[in-house]
């Protein structure tokens, strides 16, 4: 998987689909309700993620620092987001780390760590 297309922000719902395996596990442990804290297969995954992205306007992702492990398909990302949440008018932003497990080039675990109070301050 060519990491660079994880950060490109003009990328179409087909591209963001195929970086994911079928069968793959996007995981947010620290999701507060109503958000979902696991989603299971890439359809699943890029429809919760198009939902999410509608709830805001002017999102951003910026200052992405990938860590290599000593596993070759394991890979950390920091990185930092925001945007501006269309039912409150506040400004979402977040810091954000996530471990991203590769399967034959393509996503299949991301598990993403963010703070949940940053998310009830500008979405409720």
């Amino acid at each position: 998987m060519h990491l660079a297309m994880f950060t490109d922000p003009a990328m179409t719902r087909e591209a963001y689909v195929d970086l994911w395996t079928e069968d793959a596990v996007h995981e947010y442990p620290y999701a507060p309700a109503p958000y979902s804290k696991r989603l299971e297969g890439r359809d699943t995954i890029t429809e919760y993620i198009a939902n999410v992205t509608k709830s805001a306007t002017n999102w951003s992702f910026t200052n992405f620092v990938f860590s290599a492990t000593s596993d070759p398909d394991t890979v950390f990302v920091e990185f930092e987001g925001s945007a501006l949440v269309t039912a409150t008018g506040r400004k979402y932003q977040q810091i954000y780390v996530g471990r991203i497990t590769l399967r034959e080039g393509k996503i299949t675990n991301y598990r993403e760590f963010w703070n949940p109070a940053w998310i009830i301050d500008a979405f409720v």
